[in-house]
């Protein structure tokens, strides 16, 4: 087994020997391998969404960066993040490409692995790594190069208002589904990625006691009722505005 892999214990963030690990596994194949199969998984699935609302959809990107972030850690997950957002763009555009876009693929990638990597993982732990995506790159980062990208391709840095309802209301409704998919998907895989020696062999496996079951079930009510809520009311009043969730 790889001594990058094979290391034992949690490490901890601000070390210089996490770090230093990290930055192994740039040369580490068998990792190196499985980040190239996950960057294929991330362009695919740019092109399948389920939609639950008009203007509202699920994707899958965030359980695929969750499940390559908790093997190839910090380091390599900006490169995913990267080559996966170049990529996509190349194979599925999904209007005019503008660079600065890529630091969001790159921060969800990096905040995901900060989390999960090497970590003692639980339901409430995977619950802040989502909650994390969700603030710093999908509401803040994202927001801040919208509003870049309407002043260079509009000329008007108040096209796009950095504090945007809409992405906060459309990650809101998400948040709950997808933190709870993550959580079984990536309780479900540390087995196999143990047996596979993608994660060390002392990784604990999520262990989901009656709080956890309960926040689970909680969440997903949650999700149906935000997806109630925004059919049957929050729909009306966006359609009155001209407001899209696109």
């Amino acid at each position: 087994m790889d001594d990058e892999i094979k290391q034992q214990g949690s490490v901890r963030i601000l070390s210089r020997e996490y770090w230093r690990d990290a930055a192994k596994l740039l040369s580490n194949t068998r990792v190196l391998t499985y980040a190239a199969m996950i960057i294929a998984l991330r362009v695919a699935v740019k092109l399948w969404r389920i939609p639950i609302a008009d203007g509202l959809f699920l994707t899958f990107d965030c359980y695929v960066n969750a499940i390559g972030s908790i093997v190839y850690g910090p380091v390599v997950a900006l490169l995913v993040g990267a080559v996966s957002d170049s990529l996509g763009c190349i194979i599925a555009p999904s209007g005019p490409y503008f660079f600065p876009f890529i630091l969001v693929e790159m921060s969800s990638s990096f905040i995901f692995a900060l989390f999960l990597w090497r970590q003692k993982l639980g339901p409430y732990r995977v619950l802040l790594s989502k909650f994390s995506v969700n603030f710093v790159s999908n509401i803040i980062l994202t927001s801040l190069i919208m509003k870049w990208n309407y002043a260079v391709v509009y000329g008007s840095e108040k096209a796009y208002p950095f504090i945007n309802a809409v992405r906060i209301v459309k990650n809101l409704i998400t948040f709950p589904i997808e933190s709870m998919l993550i959580c079984i998907i990536l309780g479900a895989l540390i087995k196999p990625l143990k047996i596979l020696k993608l994660i060390r062999p002392d990784q604990e496996e999520m262990k989901f006691d009656t709080k956890h079951i309960v926040t689970i079930a909680v969440l997903t009510l949650l999700s149906i009722a935000l997806i109630l809520f925004y059919i049957f009311f929050l729909k009306d009043y966006l359609d009155a505005h001209n407001i899209k969730l696109l």
